[in-house]
């Protein structure tokens, strides 16, 4: 697993609403039946009012069905509910994005898997807009990506043309971009990432710092998981955004985590 990337936005008087990207890091049904994975992931998703959880790969949906019906009894800050991609990838190995919402805070109004005609995405983003009872957030427009190590640029590039899409079928500059980038260290140069045009144009606000960890290895220092906003709206409301470091705060040792992950940083093809 790695450290969630959460973007903390406050709406109304005070009021706080997350967004988180989490790469759980090839979730199976099994992984999701024990105990000690289970457990900080529905802690780490109980924090969040929406989160984009990534490397889901179980095909029978009982990982999901598990995971949701934990997380609705964990606490009172459900009901949840969940949005799920198609099956994604270019080999054998596939796997979903997955909206995992409190479904009482917000309502799904439309989604749309990316038409990727040119084949630049290993995983084509799964665009979501949901509405909101809120003045101050009326509609949240989300594009996650988790781009393979193999293709950083070509598909952070890429996804410029994801973000235009989306504001041309919606209407609106307040939009969302999330996910494990793999956007830093031996995947990403620093002069290459400065050169994006997702660094270069206007008013996008790369909310997760260029400094900040979102690996759980204590060998490892890199800014994969990342939050990249657009729009007024989000910029006024926007509050903190940060890597939540669960193994410090869940008192969990690395060879714990490790065990839940498979390995420090979850690269795939």
């Amino acid at each position: 697993m790695r450290c969630p990337a959460v973007l903390l936005l406050l709406v109304g008087v005070a009021q706080a609403f997350r967004i988180c990207a989490f790469n759980a890091q090839r979730l199976t049904l099994s992984k999701v039946a024990r105990e000690d994975v289970l457990d900080p992931l529905v802690r780490i998703l109980a924090r969040c009012d929406i989160t984009v959880l990534q490397e889901l790969v179980d095909s029978s949906g009982s990982a999901l069905y598990l995971l949701l019906r934990e997380l609705n009894r964990f606490d009172d800050s459900g009901p949840y509910s969940s949005l799920s991609s198609p099956f994604l990838g270019r080999s054998t190995y596939m796997e979903k994005y997955v909206y995992i919402y409190r479904s009482h805070k917000m309502e799904v109004q439309d989604s749309y898997l990316y038409n990727d005609k040119d084949d630049l995405f290993a995983r084509e983003p799964f665009v979501a807009k949901f509405t909101l009872p809120s003045k101050d957030l009326p509609s949240l427009v989300l594009v996650p990506l988790h781009t393979t190590p193999k293709a950083v640029e070509q598909e952070l590039n890429a996804l410029y043309d994801v973000f235009l899409d989306a504001s041309r079928r919606w209407k609106s500059e307040d939009i969302i971009l999330l996910g494990d980038f793999n956007a830093d260290c031996n995947s990403l140069a620093k002069k290459r990432l400065e050169e994006l045009i997702l660094r270069t144009q206007a008013d996008f606000y790369w909310a997760i710092a260029d400094g900040e960890d979102t690996t759980v290895r204590a060998s490892t220092n890199c800014a994969y998981d990342r939050i990249v906003v657009h729009g007024k709206r989000f910029r006024r409301l926007l509050h903190t955004a940060a890597a939540f470091n669960f193994p410090r705060s869940f008192r969990l040792t690395e060879e714990e985590v490790k065990r839940g992950s498979g390995n420090g940083h979850g690269e795939v093809p």
